[in-house]
């Protein structure tokens, strides 16, 4: 847990400020080029606006990335503008600055039209049987993600560009002391929101830790004008020491590797906050926070492939600059290694010279700005053959060859997880860095992707995941859980490392489908055996068969069915017996940019094996082998 701080020091200084003109032109030519030419086409640029009907947009149709494209575009060039502005301390992009400042300012809200749902007027209009608002309402003192993103924002613009922006307009620079006070600074203090933690023993998400690492950084800028900065500080360790209070001992997120940059990496930038006014090096030797950082590699599979459960995409592009630093400061070499890997392939996000189109994580951004560039030019990291998360009850495996060979990952878990898929007992396959039988992830998030519909999109059902489909019936959402979870050697001895005989996997997936499916047990086992084979046994047992057990299984490429197998991505054979099921292929054209852009493919495929008969009770055999 961090530690309460006594008194802030006044004289916070974590960056060079703007007349520090040595330390500023130290910065790479590169890296100065690329602000250059940024902040070159929005210069004398005519700022859009923000006009309620995208807002209502959200209400209307779920749309909520049009309004959002302004919003964060917003926010994104007034960003490379600021930071231009202190690479050529010439004056040139104030008047810019100074419009973007003040069109944010002049925001009836900050917070996003999908985030309202918080708000207390929101919350009021619904308990006094209204119709939820289209709008927002001035004044609104609710937190959200990017409320906090634009506080921050406007710290640093503050930080860096106060002296400067009071020669030309000084009403600027009160109008954002104004504005952070009332919006962010005070609110905080006053207000105990769901994502603190601070009154209920819920879980938490990566709210918690993103919006705190923005807090953090607001309230040590403005200490020097705002006198309860320092109980802010205070109140915001307290919160993300309830984050960290709920997170499993094992690092393991729930919310999947793309959402890494939002949780863990934003724990590391609360920490790495911190560092500049006191000491924080007892919290890299914390063996959660440790793992919390490793959890990235053990979830990595090849390329830019990772484990995607939950709403995480298959392809990530993980902040290898926080990774490098937290790796040395941990004394790591596996996650000092893993971030050179990710640099060098280019398969992250350079915090250093990174141009992101929204411009989130500021702190991180102006962190890799300052940090040693220097990265290993062969780095040598080898992922590790096992991996087990016994809190969110994921492993990974894989064979020694990697990332060639089989890589292998099963879950089970509960179906009220955040960001939650119905998914117990699913699992991934690839091969030779290819994927076979994969997870979809999600699609581009609209207004049904939080709601009461969430779970009739596709993407969040079973049968759309590698799960049976049992008398008809899906796995439902809600705290249902996987019973009887295993992981062991084939001997049944303990495990470190994945041995070369092999491990077992083993789970009871019953309890994840209703009642009206008649399920007395579905019992899924894994043995995968480096190097050689996965083989899959599922055995089950219904209290009636109304309608035959179907094995749904979603496949990177259109199978090829033979008599007894399917050769999956060209490269892998599954043996299953044809005595016993049909094989059935549907194909899924993806229409959601985003899910496009991930698989980067225009369809993926179901594969369907339909039992032939309706016993009670019966057993499912895979096996998975190289096909050549």
């Amino acid at each position: 847990m961090i530690n309460q701080l006594p008194l802030l020091p006044n004289n916070f200084h974590p960056f060079p400020n703007y007349r520090e003109r040595v330390a500023w032109q130290k910065i790479s030519e590169d890296v100065k080029a690329i602000y250059r030419e940024e902040a070159d086409k929005r210069k004398g640029q005519k700022w859009q606006s923000l006009p309620a009907s995208l807002y209502m947009e959200f209400y209307r149709n779920g749309n909520r990335s049009n309004y959002e494209d302004l919003f964060f575009g917003r926010r994104f060039d007034l960003l490379i503008l600021t930071i231009a502005e202190c690479i050529e301390g010439k004056g040139e992009y104030i008047d810019d600055i100074i419009n973007g400042v003040w069109l944010i300012c002049e925001e009836t809200t900050w917070i996003i039209p999908a985030c309202m749902n918080g708000t207390s007027r929101h919350e009021s209009f619904l308990k006094n049987g209204n119709e939820e608002p289209r709008l927002p309402f001035p004044g609104d003192d609710y937190i959200d993600l990017f409320s906090a993103e634009t506080g921050s924002l406007l710290s640093w613009v503050y930080y860096f560009l106060k002296d400067a922006i009071l020669l030309q307009a000084p009403e600027v620079i009160y109008r954002i002391e104004k504005e952070m006070t009332s919006r962010i600074l005070v609110p905080y203090l006053e207000r105990n929101f769901n994502w603190m933690g601070l009154d209920h023993d819920n879980p938490l998400s990566n709210w918690n830790p993103w919006i705190n690492s923005n807090i953090l950084s607001a309230y040590l800028v403005f200490a020097a004008v705002f006198d309860r900065a320092d109980q802010g500080v205070n109140k915001a360790i307290k919160s993300i020491n309830r984050f960290l209070f709920f997170y499993t001992d094992d690092g393991g997120c729930d919310e999947g590797p793309v959402y890494f940059h939002a949780a863990g990496a934003s724990l590391l930038d609360f920490i790495e906050g911190l560092g500049i006014i006191t000491d924080v090096s007892y919290l890299y030797r914390d063996a959660k926070i440790q793992n919390m950082a490793s959890y990235l590699y053990k979830v990595y599979i090849a390329k830019d492939y990772f484990v995607n459960y939950a709403d995480a995409h298959c392809r990530v592009s993980n902040p290898a600059g926080i990774l490098d630093r937290a790796g040395k400061n941990m004394g790591d070499n596996v996650l000092a290694a893993f971030s050179a890997y990710l640099k060098n392939n280019k398969y992250c996000m350079d915090d250093n010279d990174c141009i992101q189109s929204r411009g989130w994580f500021i702190f991180r951004r102006l962190s890799g700005l300052f940090a040693d560039r220097v990265t290993q030019e062969n780095p040598v990291f080898k992922a590790p053959s096992l991996a087990w998360f016994p809190g969110i009850q994921v492993v990974t495996a894989r064979d020694e060859t990697c990332p060639k060979g089989f890589f292998f990952s099963a879950k089970g878990g509960n179906n009220n997880e955040n960001h939650n898929h119905n998914d117990i007992g699913n699992f991934l396959l690839y091969y030779d860095e290819i994927p076979l039988l994969i997870d979809a992830g999600v699609e581009t998030y609209t207004k049904n992707t939080f709601s009461e519909k969430r779970y009739s999109l596709w993407t969040m059902q079973s049968c759309y995941h590698n799960l049976p489909s049992l008398n008809g019936f899906d796995q439902v959402n809600g705290n249902f859980a996987a019973k009887n979870v295993s992981l062991c050697a084939i001997d049944g001895s303990a495990l470190t490392s994945c041995p070369p005989e092999g491990i077992k996997f083993s789970l009871d997936i019953a309890n994840a489908y209703p009642d009206a499916a008649c399920v007395k047990h579905y019992i899924r086992e894994f043995t995968f055996i480096p190097g050689a084979n996965l083989e899959i046994k599922d055995t089950y047992s219904l209290e009636s068969c109304i309608s035959p057990v179907i094995l749904n299984l979603l496949c990177y490429e259109k199978p090829k069915i033979y008599k007894n197998r399917a050769e999956l991505s060209g490269v892998v054979n599954m043996e299953f017996d044809c005595a016993i099921f049909d094989a059935e292929i549907e194909e899924i054209h993806l229409t959601d940019v985003l899910i496009r852009k991930n698989w980067q493919k225009d369809s993926l495929y179901r594969l369907k094996l339909i039992s032939k008969t309706k016993d009670l009770s019966g057993a499912i055999k895979l096996k998975f082998t190289p096909s050549c």
